[in-house]
Order: structure tokens, then sequence, then C-alpha cells
């Protein structure tokens, strides 16, 4: 009964937030950052009572009157991972009597130690409000059409049950798939599951996606195009795109977020750049010192939480940004910070002209790239089985030259790898860049 009330509780909540939050990306933009300005000086009036973060407030000499708009967070220490386990560490060895008010999420661990944090069932209800809306901004009707999704790590839903009473009426209805089920030739069964249910949407990690294409392609199998679908928790490159566009249509609704900040930005189809949700969050962008900056770090802090705020959070990515009538848009998203070549001097560069190799010729329908040491990489290919496309050979012939060209010398002793598909990693994410040492 008690975890009846729970769950009671949170729906009541998310369909509050839902009618409170944007459901379209607002067109005032003045109003637009009139209200995000108001939200950043509510949450640092909340965060300078939490003892994690009046410490950070003292440090420097600031109080909340300090903070009035988004640019105002660049004074505030960042948060880092280490930052933010030890807090909420702290928070749960402390306060076990707040248990039953918590919801425990885990990040995936991509950066090699698991992060573990509570939110509060509001928070919680914020974070689910926030989701449908997003889907929202890009048509989604959540009342009347279907949604095909993924089975995610902290999903309370049991796949195996059937629809509620009110999914059998034709409301809210969505078909949940663990992803792990369907490989290899399951993807078989996947895409006959997909023509089946003919769902308007489908939310599925990208490697899955790239992989329906590529087996779908291999198999000369016809996939249903849904008018909208979003590769979850992982970016999407030019070669991806090219090959979603092709297999699913032009629905592609690429959105942008973290477990700890939850889904923070969207870059709808025939959008430039990503929308950050001004009603939500701030993603400021900051250079290696620190200071704000168009391209560097992105620095992420959400409006929504008042029980566990997280505020100026290191994300771990790097992005390039402009600012827009006042609000921040992201107009393209870099990569993981750690995602960085070692060569053999000991300097570090991004990987990001790498990964724009691909682009420049076809019949490739899937990459990645694994530095082995500071003079060997492997390069990991899945071909494009159409016909008229280059060859293998040709396709690494252009790899090394683009490479040596890259660095201005041959330093990296390239294998090529080519693969029916390129498996995940065990977290379920697809890097297209990998330093293995």
């Amino acid at each position: 009964m008690a975890s009846f009330l729970k769950n009671e509780f949170k729906n009541v909540m998310t369909l509050y937030y839902l009618l409170k939050l944007d459901k379209k990306i607002p067109t005032n933009a003045k109003r637009a950052v009139r209200k995000q300005n108001k939200r950043v000086h509510k949450v640092m009036k909340r965060a300078y009572k939490i003892p994690f973060y009046r410490a950070r407030f003292d440090d420097r000499g600031l109080t909340p009157s300090d903070f009035h708009c988004a640019e105002d967070l660049a004074k505030f220490p960042i948060t880092t991972r280490a930052d933010l386990r030890e807090w909420m560490q702290d928070e749960m060895a402390s306060h076990p009597e707040r248990e039953d008010s918590w919801e425990v999420f885990k990040t995936s661990g991509s950066t090699g130690i698991p992060l573990v944090f509570v939110v509060s069932r509001r928070e919680a209800a914020c974070v689910n409000a926030n989701w449908i809306r997003v889907l929202m901004f890009a048509g989604y009707k959540p009342v009347t059409e279907k949604m095909l999704t993924f089975l995610t790590t902290h999903s309370e839903v049991d796949p195996e049950k059937g629809d509620s009473f009110v999914q059998k009426l034709g409301i809210l209805r969505r078909k949940i798939v663990p992803e792990h089920l369907y490989v290899g030739e399951g993807m078989r069964d996947l895409i006959a599951l997909i023509n089946d249910y003919k769902p308007q949407l489908i939310c599925f990690r990208k490697n899955v996606l790239v992989r329906l294409a590529t087996y779908a392609r291999r198999n000369n199998l016809t996939i249903h195009k849904p008018r909208i679908y979003t590769p979850v928790s992982e970016m999407v490159d030019d070669i991806t795109k090219k090959l979603l566009v092709e297999t699913f249509g032009p629905g592609l609704m690429d959105a942008y977020g973290t477990n700890e900040t939850a889904s923070c930005a969207v870059r709808l189809p025939g959008m430039d750049a990503f929308y950050v949700y001004s009603d939500t969050h701030v993603l400021n962008i900051v250079d290696d010192e620190g200071n704000l900056s168009d391209e560097g770090r992105i620095i992420g802090t959400t409006l929504y939480k008042f029980d566990y705020p997280i505020i100026n959070y290191e994300v771990g990515d790097r992005a390039t940004s402009e600012m827009r009538d006042g609000l921040r848009y992201i107009t393209s998203i870099l990569g993981r910070s750690n995602d960085l070549v070692l060569h053999e001097d000991g300097t570090e560069t991004s990987a990001t002209e790498l990964m724009k190799i691909p682009n420049g010729i076809d019949g490739i329908s899937q990459f990645r790239y694994v530095q082995d040491s500071t003079s060997a990489m492997t390069i990991m290919l899945v071909k494009d089985p159409r016909p008229g496309t280059s060859t293998k050979d040709q396709i690494e012939s252009f790899f090394s030259k683009k490479v040596e060209e890259l660095y201005g010398k041959p330093e990296f002793a390239l294998t090529f790898a080519w693969m029916d598909e390129i498996p995940p990693d065990e977290n379920g994410k697809m890097r297209c860049f990998i330093r293995n040492f």
C-alpha cells in the first residue's frame, strides 16, 4: 500500500510539473530569460541553506544576492563528480530516516567509477515531466500516441506486465523493450515488433538504432518509420545521422543530458543548434581557466531541484555555443573531456577531428577508434552493404591518408577491424573514441 501511495504521489506531481513547464520552445526570448533569472536566484537561496553548498558560498564570500542570472553562476565554485559523490555518500549515511522519500539513481560509470546519488520523489516527478514535455517539443501527443522505449537501469516498470487499464483504453500507450534481449539475429524480432506496433515515437540508445539500421540494410528489411525518434544517452555523429535518417526518416530528435542533470537540451528536426531548457536548466560554457566562453567545458545547473540541487556541475563534455537573444544555444557537442588522443610527447588533443574523417567517404555504417598505445590505433568499421559504395581497400586507404594528414606524420600504426556490428560498451553506450590505456 505504501508503495502504491508513493507511485500515486509521483504520478500526481508529474502531472503538476507538466502543467507548469514549457511545452513549446519559447518564442519570447526576453520573457524566457526573465523566468530563468528568477529561478537562478531562487535555487541559490535554497542552496544557501544546504551545508554542502553553504561552505562554498562562505569560502568565496558570496550570498544568494550575488546570483540573479545564468552568467552570475560563474562566480560559484565548480562541482566535480568527486564532490557530488562525497556529498551524496554523506547525505545517505547521515540521514537514513529520509530513505523513504528518496529515489536512488546510478550513473553508467563510463568514466570508470559509477556515481550513486539521490533525488526526492518531487524531483523525480519533475524529471519525468521534463522528458514528456521534451517529446512534446517535437510534436509527440502523450495522451493518444504510442511510444516504444527501452528499459532503463532505474526503471520501476515490469516489461512483462501487460497494458494498464488506461492504456487498454488507448491512452498513454507505450511498450517497453529490454534492449539486451535483441542482439545479433534478435534484431529481426525487434524489427518485426516495431513493424507490428507501429509507434509514433521510438526512444532507444543510439547503438540500438544503428544496429537496427545496419541489420535491415544487410537483410533487405523495411522498418516502420516513426514520426519522431530519439537516440538516448549517446551523441549522434554525422555518419550516424545520415544512416538513421535514411532508415527511420526525417523525424530525428537529438536530446542531450546526463543522469545527474536529466535531459537539459534538445535539437529538433530542422534546428541548427540545441535549445537549452531555460525554465529548468542553465548550461554555461567555460574555458580551461574557468572563464565563461563560447567554447569549452559544459557546466550544468538544475533550476527545478530544490531538495538536492545540482549547481555548476562539471558534466564532463565539451561544446561550442552562442548566445541568441540572451539565451545560450549549444551549436555542437564535442564529446567527453577525457576522450583525448595521447601522443608520444605527452600532449593530448581532442578526438573531434578523427570523428570528421568518415564524413569524407561513403560505404561506412559505423565506426570506432580505439587508441591502444601512443603509437598504435585500431579503427573498427562496419561496411555499408549497399552496392556502389567504396570498397574496404579504398576506405582503409582513405583513413590512413587522412589520419597521417591530421597529425602531419605517420604517428600511429593503424589496424582495421571490419565487423558486422560494433558492440556497445558494458554500460550500454557506444563511444566513437576509446583510449585503452
